[in-house]
């Protein structure tokens, strides 16, 4: 195996990994090493994986317990609710129309996976399928390397804040609001604390996410203006990494230390297919 930093300017943000095949169930220390990476580096992609949905649920369960999507089955492609579809298919597997609006629009805006859920993502797996000729990177921004940029005085205000998530605030932002009342019981408003500490390492970061609300206890206006500015504290340029995708990619990262956006990509000759999946914090 071999494994090297993305960036060299910031070289414990994102790497690649080779070298391994991840079709078998890795062997107790490959998934250690697999484990500490993704612990340094928060963001890991795993070159040449061409794997099937069961293979990347086993990879997963390694990790924890896998979430299963709050949707309606009859706005997902994929049946199974421990894989989100990611990409231009509609239901039907066609290509989508590009002014339609979707739950997945979201994806678009900066966010931490899960947010808006009690037990948000911890880490999240995402599998390249098929990629259009140029695909689209994905970017992340080092919530770690924000925190800590930061004066001490900054983050003696902020460490104690709470804030309020809600998927529907999410959503909002993208122009989608049809969620049945099923899905609205499945997530309600939730709240987590504006600062965490890494279970592994200890590293204190920023919890930020487009499903944030407001900060509890402080005037609405008040609150959402400091996660606007927080937010674009923390996804300057030099906080930031684009993953540049190879086909059959598996890109791993650390939700609980990292925020993550797609970029924009329309097209009506191309598919773009990958399948997410997301492991779920401890009870």
């Amino acid at each position: 195996m071999l494994l090297e930093p993305i960036q060299s300017t910031n070289d414990d943000f994102g790497a690649v990994l080779t070298g391994l095949d991840l079709r078998q169930p890795p062997a107790a220390e490959t998934f250690d090493f697999i484990a500490d990476a993704l612990a340094r580096y928060a963001v890991v992609g795993i070159r040449h994986q061409p794997l099937e949905d069961d293979q990347q649920i086993d990879l997963a369960e390694r990790f924890g317990p896998v979430h299963q999507s709050i949707l309606d089955e009859s706005r997902r492609r994929l049946k199974d609710r421990r894989f989100n579809d990611v990409g231009n298919l509609d239901v039907a597997g066609n290509l989508k129309s590009a002014d339609t609006k979707g739950y997945g629009d979201a994806n678009l805006l900066w966010h931490t996976d899960l947010s808006f859920l009690a037990r948000p993502a911890r880490v999240t797996l995402l599998s390249a399928r098929v990629l259009p000729p140029q695909p689209p990177a994905t970017e992340y921004a080092d919530m770690r390397a924000a925190w800590d940029a930061l004066p001490t005085t900054r983050q003696a205000e902020l460490e104690s804040l709470q804030v309020e998530h809600s998927v529907l605030v999410q959503r909002a932002k993208c122009g989608f609001s049809n969620f049945t009342d099923e899905e609205r019981q499945k997530a309600p408003p939730v709240v987590h604390p504006l600062v965490r500490r890494h279970p592994v390492t200890g590293r204190r970061s920023l919890y930020l996410s487009s499903s944030a609300s407001h900060i509890v206890g402080r005037p609405l206006e008040e609150g959402r203006a400091l996660l606007e500015e927080l937010t674009a504290f923390a996804t300057q340029p030099r906080f930031m990494l684009a993953y540049q995708w190879q086909p059959f990619d598996l890109l791993l990262w650390d939700g609980s230390c990292t925020m993550h956006r797609a970029t924009p990509f329309e097209s009506t000759e191309h598919r773009r297919e990958l399948r997410w999946t997301a492991v779920v914090e401890a009870a």
